[in-house]
């Protein structure tokens, strides 16, 4: 063999190359993927879960199903009789045949009237009659409508009110799914805040993936992801990231990504919520970046290289030494970043570093393509001034101002959740509806006030046109009974407004009588869907927290100052923050305001830094940082940047340039050091060229010529 450690050029002949057994492969390019290892727990959405009560107190008289069974959306569970609901059905056949008799009434009475045979005071009073008559029809059928009883019984029962009609109360499954519990038989006694079935759709189902925080900065939506059961590791589930939750759990820092999985249909479901594994999730790079095999690449201190096949024939073949730049690995393959090297080149594998080891220096030096491959930069060691700081512990905190809680004002059921994890939502925007009989009750009170006003009003306009027959007293007495009933309506309007109702859907109300079945959550700010731990048919308290809504457009940074250093630390400081999601970013802040006052459990003071400028990536509620805040200065020395200094054990070293552009690695003997310089006692003159850039890197290819 012929080798040209100058040119980098080798010819090998055909039986040198057989001896070594020499194989090549192609460059290629292609997607690379990244993977990282995490903990998956299976959880039903939502609303692929749902309980069921009765809205009732009641006796169940019929059961349709049990535990185990598949039910289909709106499908009857059970029956029950219900005394309140024979007493809505005795309500409206009394106010009906009232009705009847009242409208009856004023004919006769109006003929009666223009005839002069009865005064008209009298009219009067069997019109007032005849309006409250009409009142308590409706009342009674808005009740009817609210809980949602069939029309068409309705109908009979306002049509032939002196038959006595039966109804039963039917229970109906919101969703389509299997009945996984029924806790009732035939007489029991419910009332309206039992949950009685409990319904699961595992048609689809969320998988929810924990993510270390420091991982969570390579994970996006659209990344794949494998599952594998701690029940049955042999079956690869596959998904795709649908979500990055902006929220990390402030007791394990742990951020929460979600990917949606399905059960196959017509066989036994594999995927029940509950069920946990390992999750690996696929982070691929961007394009179709030029791979090549690991194997491929040779190591001489910090430079890579792989030795290219120029040309093969039945005599010799030629090698050429090709320096590369790498990027990410990925198993066995790597990425190309730089170097002379294109797909279709064939580069050595096997046989690789025997056949490199003919172009090993022996000597730490770094050629332009390793140069850039690890990020190598050199500096004078200088005299500078060492600023004293003092490192504190932060964490992300969205302020108050920018994170809200949506919940209803009223107490029910979750009837429907309209938003999805981690969604963006808009101020005013509905987030889920709620089945609330205290909200039916308002809404019939409004009904009931603003009738009574028109009532009033017809009453007081009757009396004014009859003032000659009437005393005045009992108009003044009707007109501050109107100006009553007008103050109760206008108050009712105001606690719908505030339960989220608008002012177009009250006009309607009062317009139609029809009684809006659902009470609106509100979104209270713009923001993202953070925390949700509900689901359908849940029984929620009023003001009990549903949603958690998050504006990560602002935040600011909380500080624990420990008692010894409070002295040092003043409101309009400057400082420099690193986060765990990426480290090598610094972020500049000012200590806004202070929490004045110790605290008793860690004796720290807490102050909150607001940041001059956002990071590239995204901040989420509970990031975790570390905080360096200069307090004074030291005196002048020789110093370098902190990155320059390896540490080996309980020594210290960096990497100093000679004339001849190799490295050497030198004990140094440090002094004042902070977040970004280190001083130097010994070991290091002033004006020498060290590595401040890749001086890790450097110290891994120390090692390898070791």
């Amino acid at each position: 063999m012929e080798v040209n450690v100058e040119t980098g050029n080798m010819v090998l002949t055909k039986a040198a190359r057989e001896t070594l057994d020499v194989l090549t492969v192609e460059a290629v390019t292609q997607p690379l993927t990244h993977s990282l290892q995490a903990y998956g727990s299976i959880v039903a959405p939502w609303d692929h879960h749902a309980v069921i009560a009765s809205p009732l107190t009641g006796r169940i008289v019929d059961l349709k199903v049990s535990p185990g069974e598949s039910v289909q959306a709106d499908q009857v569970l059970a029956a029950m009789e219900s005394p309140e609901l024979e007493q809505l059905m005795l309500e409206l056949r009394a106010a009906q045949v009232d009705l009847s008799l009242s409208i009856k009434l004023v004919d006769n009475i109006s003929q009666a009237s223009r005839s002069g045979a009865i005064p008209g005071v009298r009219l009067i009073a069997t019109q007032s009659k005849l309006e409250q008559d009409r009142v308590a029809v409706e009342l009674a059928s808005a009740k009817w409508q609210a809980l949602q009883l069939p029309p068409a019984m309705l109908d009979a029962i306002l049509r032939t009110p002196d038959q006595n009609h039966r109804q039963l109360l039917e229970l109906r499954s919101p969703i389509s799914g299997v009945v996984t519990h029924a806790d009732m038989s035939i007489g029991k006694i419910v009332d309206p805040k039992e949950h009685l079935f409990e319904i699961l759709d595992l048609s689809s189902v969320w998988l929810k993936i924990q993510v270390l925080e420091k991982d969570l900065a390579g994970v996006a939506i659209g990344q794949s992801v494998e599952l594998r059961l701690t029940a049955d590791t042999s079956e690869v589930f596959k998904a795709t990231v649908d979500v990055v939750d902006s929220f990390l759990d402030p007791d394990t820092h742990l951020g929460t990504v979600w990917a949606t999985l399905s059960n196959p249909d017509g066989s036994r479901a594999k995927l029940l919520p509950g069920m946990s594994g390992s999750v690996r999730l696929d982070t691929a790079s961007s394009g179709e970046p030029l791979v090549i095999p690991m194997q491929s690449v040779i190591r001489d201190g910090s430079e890579r290289f792989v030795l290219v096949e120029q040309e093969q024939t039945d005599v010799a073949s030629t090698y050429q030494k090709q320096p590369l730049v790498l990027g990410k690995r990925s198993g066995e393959l790597v990425e190309v970043r730089g170097g002379d090297l294109y797909p279709g080149d064939r580069v050595v594998t096997r046989g690789s570093h025997e056949l490199g080891s003919f172009f090993a220096k022996g000597v730490l030096k770094v050629g332009p393509e390793s140069a850039r491959d690890i990020g190598l930069q050199t500096q004078l060691a200088s005299i500078s001034t060492i600023a004293e700081t003092i490192a504190i512990d932060g964490v992300v905190d969205v302020p108050p101002t920018h994170r809200s809680i949506a919940s209803a004002q009223l107490g029910g059921a979750i009837h429907s959740i309209l938003v999805d994890r981690g969604q963006t939502v808009s101020r005013g925007q509905v987030l889920a509806k709620i089945t609330s009989q205290a909200f039916h009750n308002l809404q019939l009170d409004l009904l009931q006030a603003n009738l009574n006003v028109s009532l009033k009003q017809s009453i007081v306009s009757n009396l004014r046109s009859a003032s000659d027959v009437i005393a005045k007293r009992q108009l003044w007495e009707t007109e501050s009974q109107l100006n009553q009933f007008t103050s109760r309506r206008d108050i009712i309007v105001q606690q719908l407004r505030t339960a989220g109702i608008t002012e177009q859907q009250v006009a309607e109300l009062l317009a139609t009588k029809k009684l809006i079945l659902t009470l609106p959550v509100r979104a209270p700010i713009d923001g993202v869907i953070v925390g949700f731990d509900k689901f359908l048919g849940h029984v929620v308290r009023p003001d009990e927290p549903l949603f958690e809504v998050h504006d990560l457009s602002h935040a600011w940074v909380q500080g624990f100052i420990s008692e010894r250093d409070f002295p040092r630390v003043r409101i309009g400081q400057q400082v420099r923050m690193r986060f765990v999601t990426s480290p090598e970013e610094i972020i500049l802040g000012t200590i806004a305001r202070s929490g004045e006052s110790i605290s008793d459990d860690d004796r720290t003071l807490s102050v909150w830094i607001e940041l001059q400028d956002m990071p590239a990536f995204q901040l989420q509620h509970n990031m975790l940082a570390r905080i360096s805040i200069e307090t004074g200065a030291t005196a002048s020395g020789l110093s370098v940047p902190i990155q320059a200094v390896v540490h080996e054990g309980m020594r210290s070293y960096v990497f100093v340039q000679s004339e001849d552009e190799t490295f050497e690695r030198r004990f140094v003997v440090t002094g004042p050091s902070n977040d970004l310089q280190v001083g130097i006692v010994d070991g290091l003159k002033l004006g020498e060229s060290i590595a401040i850039g890749g001086a890790m890197q450097l110290q891994s290819g120390y090692a390898a010529l070791k």
